[in-house]
């Protein structure tokens, strides 16, 4: 299933104060307020939150995390994300947490949906982590073929 942009209730969306104090949560040393500050974002999604989430994602070593702020990341669906994962995928300079970059590829895919097919497949071939290639092969299944036509009963 693919993301799909949220429109807040509230229209603007929050307060700045507010959305700020929700970024900075992802920081926070207890895992259920990150995950609660993912899923508040994810609700009430916000351009601002792109690269704070971004960088939890991989920082992150929980897979509740995780996938709250892929959620999350899907919801504000910034295109540059997916540049800047896949970039980071494979920079030695980022430390990235158990099963995240597995998540990013999901992310990317997610966010990417067709334009990232190649980038996909290129992973499933070539990439030496098979939790990474697994991820690869999830998201190239739920992005899929378009459906093929159903043959008429006799």
């Amino acid at each position: 299933m693919f993301c799909v942009g949220y429109v807040s209730a509230f229209g603007a969306g929050l307060p700045k104060a507010s959305l700020q104090a929700i970024i900075k949560t992802l920081q926070d040393q207890n895992l259920d307020v990150r995950v609660a500050a993912a899923q508040a974002l994810g609700e009430v999604p916000d351009d601002a939150a792109v690269r704070p989430l971004e960088s939890a994602l991989m920082a992150s070593g929980d897979t509740t995390e995780q996938d709250a702020l892929v959620k999350a990341l899907c919801a504000i669906k910034d295109k540059t994300t997916v540049k800047r994962l896949s970039d980071a995928l494979y920079n030695p300079q980022f430390t990235w947490g158990a099963g995240a970059k597995a998540k990013a590829v999901q992310a990317i895919a997610k966010i990417g949906e067709k334009k990232t097919i190649k980038w996909l497949s290129d992973l499933v071939v070539s990439d030496q982590e098979p939790a990474i290639r697994a991820a690869a092969l999830r998201a190239l299944g739920e992005i899929g073929a378009p459906p093929k036509k159903e043959e008429e009963k006799k």
